[in-house]
Protein backbone atom coordinates (compact mmCIF):
# COMPACT_ATOMS: atom_id res chain seq x y z
CA UNK A 1 0.00 0.00 0.00
CA UNK A 2 1.26 3.32 -0.47
CA UNK A 3 2.89 5.65 1.54
CA UNK A 4 0.24 8.61 1.91
CA UNK A 5 -2.96 5.72 2.19
CA UNK A 6 -0.85 4.05 5.24
CA UNK A 7 -0.50 7.66 6.51
CA UNK A 8 -4.36 8.42 6.46
CA UNK A 9 -5.20 5.34 8.17
CA UNK A 10 -2.87 6.77 11.30
CA UNK A 11 -4.52 10.05 10.40
CA UNK A 12 -7.97 9.26 10.96
CA UNK A 13 -7.36 6.94 14.29
CA UNK A 14 -5.77 10.29 16.00
CA UNK A 15 -8.74 12.80 14.65
CA UNK A 16 -11.04 10.48 16.26
CA UNK A 17 -9.14 11.02 19.24
CA UNK A 18 -9.24 14.02 21.93
CA UNK A 19 -5.93 15.26 22.66
CA UNK A 20 -5.01 16.51 25.66
CA UNK A 21 -1.39 18.20 27.08
CA UNK A 22 -0.03 18.34 30.45
CA UNK A 23 3.55 19.85 31.13
CA UNK A 24 6.45 18.15 30.36
CA UNK A 25 9.61 19.86 31.26
CA UNK A 26 9.31 23.30 28.98
CA UNK A 27 6.99 21.82 26.69
CA UNK A 28 4.34 19.57 27.03
CA UNK A 29 3.14 15.76 27.22
CA UNK A 30 0.73 14.75 24.92
CA UNK A 31 -2.44 12.19 25.77
CA UNK A 32 -5.10 10.93 23.19
CA UNK A 33 -8.39 9.90 24.40
CA UNK A 34 -10.81 7.68 22.83
CA UNK A 35 -14.37 7.28 24.55
CA UNK A 36 -15.87 3.94 25.03
CA UNK A 37 -19.20 2.63 26.46
CA UNK A 38 -20.39 5.25 28.98
CA UNK A 39 -19.96 2.99 32.22
CA UNK A 40 -16.60 1.44 30.73
CA UNK A 41 -13.46 1.23 32.40
CA UNK A 42 -10.50 3.03 31.42
CA UNK A 43 -7.49 1.71 30.05
CA UNK A 44 -3.92 4.21 29.76
CA UNK A 45 -1.82 2.46 26.96
CA UNK A 46 2.23 3.55 27.57
CA UNK A 47 4.04 3.17 24.64
CA UNK A 48 7.97 1.67 24.25
CA UNK A 49 11.33 3.32 23.29
CA UNK A 50 12.19 5.01 20.42
CA UNK A 51 8.09 4.85 20.22
CA UNK A 52 4.44 6.29 20.99
CA UNK A 53 1.48 5.85 20.81
CA UNK A 54 1.36 4.27 17.35
CA UNK A 55 3.19 1.08 18.88
CA UNK A 56 -0.88 0.49 20.33
CA UNK A 57 -2.30 1.46 16.35
CA UNK A 58 -3.63 -2.33 16.09
CA UNK A 59 -5.01 -2.18 19.63
CA UNK A 60 -7.39 0.91 20.15
CA UNK A 61 -9.78 0.46 17.85
CA UNK A 62 -11.21 -3.13 19.11
CA UNK A 63 -9.89 -1.82 23.02
CA UNK A 64 -12.38 1.02 22.41
CA UNK A 65 -14.87 -1.24 22.24
CA UNK A 66 -15.46 -1.89 25.53
CA UNK A 67 -13.30 0.17 27.35
CA UNK A 68 -12.56 4.59 27.32
CA UNK A 69 -8.88 4.15 25.40
CA UNK A 70 -6.08 6.56 26.11
CA UNK A 71 -2.61 6.55 24.90
CA UNK A 72 0.64 8.87 26.04
CA UNK A 73 3.68 10.05 24.18
CA UNK A 74 6.21 9.34 27.17
CA UNK A 75 8.68 12.58 27.36
CA UNK A 76 10.99 13.19 24.45
CA UNK A 77 9.47 10.58 22.46
CA UNK A 78 6.24 10.90 19.97
CA UNK A 79 4.96 14.34 19.62
CA UNK A 80 5.99 15.01 23.43
CA UNK A 81 8.64 17.81 24.47
CA UNK A 82 12.34 16.13 25.14
CA UNK A 83 13.79 16.56 28.58
CA UNK A 84 16.77 18.78 29.38
CA UNK A 85 20.54 17.05 29.14
CA UNK A 86 21.38 14.73 31.73
CA UNK A 87 18.16 13.14 32.53
CA UNK A 88 17.06 9.81 34.49
CA UNK A 89 14.73 7.71 34.09
CA UNK A 90 12.87 9.05 37.76
CA UNK A 91 13.06 11.89 35.57
CA UNK A 92 10.50 10.73 33.10
CA UNK A 93 8.99 8.87 35.67
CA UNK A 94 7.69 11.58 37.82
CA UNK A 95 6.39 13.82 34.40
CA UNK A 96 4.23 10.97 33.78
CA UNK A 97 2.70 10.23 37.04
CA UNK A 98 2.21 14.26 37.59
CA UNK A 99 0.51 14.33 33.84
CA UNK A 100 -2.16 10.76 34.29
CA UNK A 101 -3.20 12.02 37.36
CA UNK A 102 -3.86 15.36 35.81
CA UNK A 103 -5.58 13.18 33.23
CA UNK A 104 -7.42 10.76 35.14
CA UNK A 105 -9.41 13.35 37.36
CA UNK A 106 -9.90 10.91 40.02
CA UNK A 107 -11.20 7.98 38.32
CA UNK A 108 -9.73 4.75 38.36
CA UNK A 109 -8.10 3.17 35.45
CA UNK A 110 -5.62 0.16 34.19
CA UNK A 111 -2.01 0.26 32.52
CA UNK A 112 -1.31 -1.76 30.14
CA UNK A 113 2.49 -0.96 29.10
CA UNK A 114 5.02 -2.33 26.44
CA UNK A 115 9.11 -2.52 26.88
CA UNK A 116 10.27 1.01 27.94
CA UNK A 117 6.43 1.75 29.33
CA UNK A 118 6.74 -1.16 31.70
CA UNK A 119 10.19 0.25 33.32
CA UNK A 120 8.14 3.79 33.96
CA UNK A 121 4.51 2.20 34.82
CA UNK A 122 5.84 0.44 37.20
CA UNK A 123 8.15 3.05 38.81
CA UNK A 124 5.01 5.16 38.33
CA UNK A 125 2.47 2.54 40.39
CA UNK A 126 3.19 3.46 43.70
CA UNK A 127 2.84 7.18 43.06
CA UNK A 128 -0.89 6.79 41.17
CA UNK A 129 -2.17 5.35 44.24
CA UNK A 130 -5.41 3.55 44.56
CA UNK A 131 -6.89 5.03 40.82
CA UNK A 132 -4.60 2.41 39.74
CA UNK A 133 -6.26 -1.07 39.47
CA UNK A 134 -4.16 -3.01 37.58
CA UNK A 135 -0.92 -3.51 35.71
CA UNK A 136 -0.17 -5.25 32.48
CA UNK A 137 3.45 -5.34 31.28
CA UNK A 138 4.33 -6.57 28.16
CA UNK A 139 7.93 -7.07 27.34
CA UNK A 140 9.32 -5.59 30.26
CA UNK A 141 13.21 -5.15 30.46
CA UNK A 142 15.00 -3.18 33.21
CA UNK A 143 15.16 -6.30 35.24
CA UNK A 144 18.67 -6.33 36.03
CA UNK A 145 21.76 -7.23 34.69
CA UNK A 146 21.03 -10.18 33.37
CA UNK A 147 21.88 -12.26 29.92
CA UNK A 148 20.24 -10.09 27.28
CA UNK A 149 19.47 -10.99 23.48
CA UNK A 150 20.97 -14.31 23.26
CA UNK A 151 21.79 -13.66 19.54
CA UNK A 152 20.46 -10.96 18.17
CA UNK A 153 21.85 -8.69 15.68
CA UNK A 154 22.63 -5.33 16.60
CA UNK A 155 20.33 -2.36 15.45
CA UNK A 156 21.17 -0.54 11.63
CA UNK A 157 22.12 2.99 12.94
CA UNK A 158 20.38 5.57 10.12
CA UNK A 159 23.08 8.21 9.24
CA UNK A 160 21.84 11.55 7.69
CA UNK A 161 23.21 10.43 4.10
CA UNK A 162 20.96 7.72 3.93
CA UNK A 163 17.94 7.91 1.07
CA UNK A 164 14.76 7.79 2.11
CA UNK A 165 14.12 4.30 0.67
CA UNK A 166 17.40 3.52 3.10
CA UNK A 167 15.95 4.34 6.00
CA UNK A 168 12.94 2.64 5.63
CA UNK A 169 14.83 -0.47 4.77
CA UNK A 170 16.96 -0.65 7.69
CA UNK A 171 13.78 0.13 9.49
CA UNK A 172 12.35 -3.05 8.33
CA UNK A 173 15.62 -4.78 9.05
CA UNK A 174 15.68 -3.45 12.50
CA UNK A 175 12.14 -4.71 12.91
CA UNK A 176 13.23 -7.89 12.54
CA UNK A 177 15.90 -7.81 14.69
CA UNK A 178 14.46 -6.42 17.37
CA UNK A 179 10.26 -5.96 16.95
CA UNK A 180 8.62 -8.66 15.00
CA UNK A 181 9.30 -12.50 15.23
CA UNK A 182 8.63 -13.88 11.77
CA UNK A 183 9.76 -11.32 8.63
CA UNK A 184 6.00 -12.45 7.02
CA UNK A 185 4.43 -9.92 9.17
CA UNK A 186 6.71 -6.52 8.83
CA UNK A 187 4.33 -5.18 6.24
CA UNK A 188 4.50 -1.51 5.09
CA UNK A 189 2.37 -0.22 8.22
CA UNK A 190 4.85 -1.83 10.82
CA UNK A 191 8.04 0.12 8.89
CA UNK A 192 6.07 3.54 8.50
CA UNK A 193 5.23 3.97 12.34
CA UNK A 194 8.60 2.40 13.14
CA UNK A 195 10.32 5.09 10.67
CA UNK A 196 8.06 8.01 12.26
CA UNK A 197 8.85 7.04 15.94
CA UNK A 198 12.72 6.72 15.18
CA UNK A 199 12.40 10.08 12.95
CA UNK A 200 11.10 11.36 16.64
CA UNK A 201 12.78 9.38 19.36
CA UNK A 202 14.53 12.01 21.88
CA UNK A 203 15.25 9.83 24.87
CA UNK A 204 17.35 7.02 25.17
CA UNK A 205 15.77 4.57 26.98
CA UNK A 206 18.35 1.25 26.26
CA UNK A 207 21.09 2.88 29.24
CA UNK A 208 18.39 2.06 31.75
CA UNK A 209 18.14 -1.81 30.09
CA UNK A 210 19.83 -2.78 32.81
CA UNK A 211 18.69 -1.14 36.16
CA UNK A 212 15.87 -2.97 38.19
CA UNK A 213 13.71 -0.23 37.36
CA UNK A 214 10.51 -2.73 36.66
CA UNK A 215 11.33 -5.00 39.27
CA UNK A 216 12.09 -2.24 41.98
CA UNK A 217 8.40 -0.66 41.06
CA UNK A 218 6.52 -4.29 41.12
CA UNK A 219 7.96 -5.08 44.53
CA UNK A 220 6.42 -1.37 46.19
CA UNK A 221 3.26 -1.91 44.10
CA UNK A 222 0.13 -4.15 45.35
CA UNK A 223 -2.22 -3.81 42.20
CA UNK A 224 -2.66 -7.09 40.25
CA UNK A 225 0.02 -7.87 38.01
CA UNK A 226 0.38 -9.21 34.43
CA UNK A 227 3.45 -9.93 32.64
CA UNK A 228 3.56 -10.86 28.93
CA UNK A 229 6.33 -11.89 26.48
CA UNK A 230 6.30 -13.48 22.93
CA UNK A 231 8.07 -16.49 22.79
CA UNK A 232 10.66 -14.87 20.94
CA UNK A 233 11.14 -11.54 22.60
CA UNK A 234 14.67 -10.47 20.89
CA UNK A 235 15.37 -8.67 24.01
CA UNK A 236 13.98 -11.26 26.23
CA UNK A 237 16.06 -13.82 24.92
CA UNK A 238 18.26 -16.21 25.57
CA UNK A 239 15.85 -17.29 28.76
CA UNK A 240 12.26 -16.03 29.05
CA UNK A 241 10.96 -18.49 30.97
CA UNK A 242 13.10 -16.96 33.55
CA UNK A 243 12.04 -14.01 34.32
CA UNK A 244 8.81 -15.59 35.96
CA UNK A 245 10.99 -16.31 38.59
CA UNK A 246 12.73 -12.44 38.72
CA UNK A 247 8.73 -11.51 39.05
CA UNK A 248 7.83 -14.06 41.61
CA UNK A 249 10.33 -13.57 43.67
CA UNK A 250 9.23 -9.51 44.56
CA UNK A 251 5.89 -9.84 43.99
CA UNK A 252 2.89 -12.48 44.94
CA UNK A 253 0.43 -11.18 42.76
CA UNK A 254 1.79 -11.46 39.38
CA UNK A 255 0.04 -13.60 36.54
CA UNK A 256 2.87 -14.63 34.04
CA UNK A 257 2.37 -15.86 30.29
CA UNK A 258 4.45 -16.51 27.25
CA UNK A 259 2.43 -16.13 23.71
CA UNK A 260 3.42 -18.61 21.20
CA UNK A 261 4.98 -17.69 17.64
CA UNK A 262 5.44 -14.09 18.61
CA UNK A 263 8.29 -11.77 19.08
CA UNK A 264 8.80 -8.39 21.02
CA UNK A 265 6.17 -6.24 19.82
CA UNK A 266 3.42 -8.84 20.50
CA UNK A 267 0.74 -6.21 20.39
CA UNK A 268 1.31 -5.48 16.59
CA UNK A 269 2.79 -9.23 15.47
CA UNK A 270 -0.33 -10.93 17.41
CA UNK A 271 -2.66 -8.19 17.64
CA UNK A 272 -5.70 -10.66 18.07
CA UNK A 273 -4.38 -12.35 20.39
CA UNK A 274 -3.14 -9.70 22.27
CA UNK A 275 -6.76 -7.85 22.30
CA UNK A 276 -8.60 -10.84 23.61
CA UNK A 277 -5.82 -11.56 26.44
CA UNK A 278 -5.89 -7.66 27.14
CA UNK A 279 -9.65 -7.44 27.44
CA UNK A 280 -9.68 -10.65 29.39
CA UNK A 281 -7.56 -9.41 31.78
CA UNK A 282 -9.23 -5.57 32.12
CA UNK A 283 -12.82 -7.68 32.63
CA UNK A 284 -11.11 -10.20 35.79
CA UNK A 285 -9.85 -6.81 37.40
CA UNK A 286 -12.69 -4.45 36.73
CA UNK A 287 -14.52 -2.20 39.24
CA UNK A 288 -17.67 -4.56 38.79
CA UNK A 289 -15.69 -7.98 38.96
Amino acid sequence: METMALKRQLQALENSAEKRMVPCHDGEMVYRCWNGPADAETVLLVHGGSGSWLHWFRNIAFLQQRCHVVTVDLPGLGDSAALPEGYTANDAVDIFSRGTLDIMQGKSFHIVAFSWGCAVSSQAAVHLGKQLRSLFLTGPASLGDIPRRGAMKPLIRRTPDMSALEVREANRENLARLMIYDRSRIDDLAVLIQVLNTQKARFNSPQFARSKLVLEGVARSRVPLKVVYGQYDAPGLPDIVAKKDLFEAVSDHVEFEIVADAGHWLQYEQASVFNEMTLQWLTKNSARS
